[in-house]
């Protein structure tokens, strides 16, 4: 089963890729529950794939491009492509949700459809997010959404998966305005926030200083503070080091590696301040959340995983 924590894969010309659930179909889809004991972080990432979020238990604070927002119970979220986006639960709340990441390919079905529709939806002149209620027209995009989860057949979902997509373009071409113009990238800093992200990603088992990485992204230090703190609400080295957590995640689940080994490979200094920040951020200790994992959160794939 796909990992949660694992949908934050690198890729060429900061880019990144979803791991989808079947490498043939390009869609990610899970239902993940944490109770109120049990943290989750997915730190700042971007890639070209559409996500959806809908919450049906308890509470998620999201960022999309610096915007932060609380999502509540029968709420969700509907991010655009290479939007740079986060999201983790509340201190103290429990938190489900339905998540689907679904690459705009699958509703290219030739050149006419591919210019005419998509191209203008997922054109940074276009909306970063649209935020999901059950009040306004949007609610039909919930309705796409949670269908899937609870009455598709199996054997037949990514047929019904792709019925759902083009549903979706329909209700947004139906209800917003999308203009086809040629992709302009209003905010300059986005760039030097991938760069600086991407380097930190490379690098986050070495030390890592301010200057390294206010170099990869061609600013200054202050300049390097301002922009992580604009689209984080971090500074670079607390960036780091939600980074480094979520890498000792991966290995945690799916390795046998002690947590000296990973503390190291995960570019902590020690095992003890490992311990000692994963407590921190994730409430319990490394081999707890490696021992009883299962007891802490549940998910499953809605898509058949292929080897």
């Amino acid at each position: 089963m796909t990992n949660s924590q694992d949908i934050v894969t690198l890729q060429n010309e900061l880019l990144q890729h979803v791991p989808y659930n079947n490498p043939l179909f390009q869609c990610y889809a899970t239902n993940a529950f944490f109770p109120s004991n049990n943290n989750y972080y997915i730190t700042e990432h971007w890639h070209d794939d559409l996500e959806f979020i809908y919450i049906n238990n308890g509470q998620l604070e999201f960022s999309v491009n610096g915007n932060t927002f609380i999502l509540n119970e029968n709420e969700g979220v509907l991010v655009n492509s290479k939007r740079i986006h986060s999201n983790h639960t509340i201190d103290n709340k429990s938190c489900g949700f339905y998540c689907a990441i679904m690459h705009p390919d699958l509703v290219c079905s030739n050149k006419y459809i591919e210019q005419k529709f998509l191209k203008p939806l997922s054109s940074l002149n276009s909306f970063d997010y649209l935020i999901l209620r059950k009040d306004d027209w949007t609610k039909d995009i919930i309705d796409e959404l949670t269908n899937l989860f609870e009455k598709a057949n199996p054997k037949t979902i990514e047929l019904e998966i792709l019925e759902a997509s083009y549903r979706i373009c329909r209700i947004l071409f139906n209800n917003m305005e999308f203009v086809e113009t040629p992709n302009i990238q209003t905010d300059h800093y986005i760039t030097n926030f991938k760069s600086m992200i991407l380097f930190i990603q490379d690098n986050y088992m070495n030390k890592i200083s301010l200057d390294e990485i206010s170099y990869a992204g061609n600013v200054g230090k202050t300049l390097c503070a301002k922009i992580f703190k604009k689209y984080t609400s971090k500074t670079p080295g607390d960036y780091l080091i939600y980074y480094r957590i979520q890498k000792s995640i991966e290995l945690l689940t799916t390795t046998s590696l002690s947590t000296t080994e990973i503390s190291f490979s995960t570019g902590f200094s020690s095992a003890s301040h490992f311990t000692k920040t994963f407590r921190t951020l994730m409430g319990y200790t490394p081999l707890q959340y490696r021992n009883n994992p299962r007891n802490n959160f549940e998910k499953y794939c809605l898509i058949p995983e292929k080897k």
